[in-house]
This record gives structure tokens, sequence and C-alpha cells, in this order.
């Protein structure tokens, strides 16, 4: 499994150095840049202190949805709930979600330092985190909260492969999403917004095996209402 780390409009180049410290450290070694050369800052390069090769193999993406395209599992960080968003895991709780299922690229999604992820950058991902602090203020600054979730996910770095053939598919977790929608719709029920939502923020928490047979499943209705072959 390759987990990304995905910063989203990094404005500080010193905030980008601290984050590629944070995540060589912690033994991770993916960086993807949206929106933004702030890595290739002469002043991200002193903070990231022995970390520079990690700036240096980052990778550059004009959108989100591009940086997320080939990802099996998006998670978005966010500091506050957010509208109809019910469900926000904690960094141990994501560990957990990931060694649950059978990935090959996991991405996890920072905003800038100044306004985070918007409502738009959310809908590109598929679960969504928070950090459990104390108190809400002073917050912490970008390098800080990648230093956490690198620690707390670095478990996954010595966890054994999981046995090929329990892969359905690449990016199984967003390919049941998009099947599950259309099905929605096919069954007249689109318009319930509510299901919409609850099913779109459900799937992504399932484990490997509820998804396969999800998958399953979804084959079977869509052969039924003569959507696919």
């Amino acid at each position: 499994m390759k987990l990304y780390f995905v910063l989203v409009s990094p404005a500080r180049p010193e905030n980008v150095g601290a984050a590629a410290r944070a995540i060589k450290t912690m033994g991770f070694d993916a960086m993807r840049i949206v929106a933004s050369q702030a890595h290739e800052a002469e002043q991200a390069s002193w903070v990231a202190h022995g970390a520079q090769e990690v700036l240096a193999s980052a990778e550059s993406f004009d959108t989100l949805e591009a940086a997320l395209s080939d990802v099996d599992l998006a998670i978005a960080t966010t500091a506050r709930q957010r509208g109809r968003y019910q469900h926000y895991l904690t960094p141990a709780q994501i560990r957990e979600q990931i060694a649950a299922k059978k990935l090959e690229k996991v991405a996890i999604v920072f905003g800038c330092e100044e306004s985070g992820l918007s409502n738009e950058q959310l809908g590109h991902c598929d679960l969504i985190s928070y950090l459990p602090l104390r108190v809400s203020y002073p917050s912490l600054n970008l390098g800080q909260a990648i230093m956490l979730y690198a620690w707390e996910l670095s478990p996954l770095l010595d966890a054994p492969e999981a046995p090929a053939d329990e892969a359905v598919s690449e990016a199984q977790v967003r390919v049941l999403k998009g099947t599950t929608s259309e099905l929605l719709g096919e069954l007249g029920v689109s318009q319930d917004e509510k299901l919409h939502h609850w099913a779109m923020d459900r799937i992504p928490m399932l484990p490997q095996r509820d998804l396969n047979m999800l998958h399953l499943l979804c084959k079977d209705l869509a052969r039924r209402l003569g959507l696919k072959d």
C-alpha cells in the first residue's frame, strides 16, 4: 500500500518543507502538491533538512480531482464540521479503515493554511478525518498536522500484504460509489438526498468482505436492470 500526502494550495514554502520532514521521519516518501509551487522554493528545502528528496520527487497537479484520479481511497482532513457530512474519523480510526481494506494507493488530503479544504474539495474525497484537539485555538500548523497523521498511520508500513484475490478492482470504493449512485437513480430513489448521502458516506467505511459483496450485488442488479451486459 502506498500512502500519498496531498497538499492543496500550500502558501508557505516553510510549511511544505516541514511537511516533507515529517513524512520522511515517519517512514513515508510520497507527496503530491495541488495548485502551488511552494515545494520548489528554497525556503522549503531549508526547512526539510534531510528530506529534500521528498520535495524533489513531489508530484504537481493543477486540480485536486487530477491528484486523486488514480487512488483507491481519498481521506480529507478538516478542523471543523461541515454541512451534511456526519462521519468524522480520528487518525486512529482512519488507520483501521485502511488496514481493513485491500488498497494499493491511499491519499490523505490537507487544505491550505488559511482556509483548509472547500466543500467542493471535500466532495472529491471518500472519508473525512479530524484531529480531536483539547482546545480549538491555537490550531496546529500544516507541518504539525501532517506529523500527527504520519505518526498514527506509520504502523501500516509494517502490516502484512492482504492476499491479491481479496481485491475486486482498482479504486474499488470509488467504483462502488459511482455504481451505487447510478443504481439508486434507476430505482427511482436518487431524489432522496438523505438516502443518497447516507449511502455515499458509508460505502467507504465497509470492510473488504462487505465491499466485495456489494460489488457482486451491484453487478447483479445492474445486469437485471439492463445497465450492463
